[in-house]
């Protein structure tokens, strides 16, 4: 591809932190995952997280400390990755597949209120492409039932909802840290929790149950010793991956900046082509946008795979953000809805490149090829 649908944001600090890592012998969990638990916890502003091996394990570890078991229900969105709804079969809980916004794309706090039953235990709300959900409206109907909710942040990174940044809203929240995400280890994520006793919990089930990880133990003050206190996992994060995401950390914020610009761009670039609905600003105040993608949809849902192809053909990548969940094979037997919103987006919508090194060039070049499909079309 001329113009890729993602291009990692790395710099020489990346190979300089990479080398150090392995020059020092140490790869697994230690000092670099340490500094880029407290980078994250700094730049945020939130005080119990702990680093793991993907926004998956983040999730797995959010339902196990919520108590989720077989029998309890889940309102989850089926506009989501996969992920999501695969932890929470994974805790033996039934996901209830819910609708979404069609303006944010984000969760229904109306169908939320619809899918409640005496045997909902939790709610887990995705903040889509960076646009965070309306997480007052979904408190709300929570807390009348004093039920928990979990932050989807796969895409929320620096994403702020009523002037402060995602992960402090008083839930428990993961973030994803994937090869292709704002802020990248390649592999990676990170889970928020809402106290010592719970972020406690989470370092232990994130080790295999083990009471000390290696670095304790082999730190000069620490002892070889350790109990195994339950039957963990494997969910802990590298220092080979860390170095990758401290190496990111104080250019993330001008980062996205660059990508508000190129969201503005493509917007003003797009604004007068009548076959296409634009993605909006957050409708709520003091919010703002992180554009981890930008998404357009067709007006004509048949006309989204053609424009899939004629941009590949003309060395433009793209990706689709998603396929509804509720239609695939296997979460069928879950629940058979019908989720009229999930359903229109899934068919027409398309997210185009943007990351900071895309430029200005290649957004007018990526809207001119919009543009002239249309045309052609016609």
């Amino acid at each position: 591809m001329n113009i890729p649908f993602h291009k990692p944001s790395l710099n020489r600090q990346t190979k300089k932190l990479f080398d150090q890592v392995v020059n020092s012998g140490w790869l697994t969990t230690g000092r670099q995952v340490n500094d880029f638990e407290a980078g994250v916890k700094q730049l945020l502003g939130f005080e119990y997280a702990k680093a793991v091996s993907s926004c998956t394990a983040a999730l797995h570890l959010a339902y196990i400390v919520l108590g989720l078991k077989k029998g309890d229900e889940v309102i989850v969105p089926s506009f989501t990755f996969c992920s999501t709804i695969n932890m929470v079969i994974h805790v033996g809980a039934t996901p209830v597949f819910c609708d979404i916004d069609e303006r944010t794309l984000c969760l229904d706090p109306i169908d939320v209120s619809r899918k409640m039953t005496s045997r909902t235990k939790a709610v887990v709300v995705i903040h889509f492409a960076g646009m965070p959900a309306d997480l007052n409206a979904i408190k709300k109907i929570c807390k009348k039932r004093k039920i928990p909710i979990v932050e989807d942040a796969a895409h929320a990174f620096l994403t702020k909802y009523q002037g402060d940044y995602i992960g402090n809203h008083g839930n428990i929240v993961c973030f994803s840290f994937y090869a292709t995400k704002t802020l990248t280890t390649a592999e990676g994520g990170l889970i928020v929790t809402l106290s010592q006793k719970q972020l406690k919990k989470v370092k232990m089930l994130a080790l295999h149950g083990l009471s000390e990880n290696a670095w304790s133990r082999y730190d000069k003050k620490g002892s070889w010793k350790y109990r195994v206190l339950t039957a963990g996992y494997k969910y802990n994060m590298s220092n080979v991956h860390a170095a990758i995401g401290l190496s990111q950390l104080p250019h993330v914020v001008k980062e996205k900046g660059m990508r508000i610009r190129y969201a503005d761009e493509y917007r003003r670039l797009l604004k007068k082509v009548p076959e296409i609905i634009l993605p909006i600003n957050p409708p709520y105040k003091k919010s703002e946008h992180s554009w981890h993608l930008f998404t357009i949809r067709m007006r004509d849902p048949e006309k989204r795979d053609l424009l899939i192809e004629y941009l590949k053909k003309h060395g433009v990548g793209t990706s689709v953000h998603f396929i509804p969940n509720h239609q695939q094979p296997y979460y069928r037997k879950f629940n058979r809805v019908v989720l009229p919103t999930t359903e229109t987006v899934g068919k027409s919508i398309l997210s185009l490149p943007i990351y900071p090194d895309l430029g200005f060039e290649k957004i007018h070049k990526i809207t001119d090829l919009i543009k002239g499909f249309f045309r052609y079309e016609k």
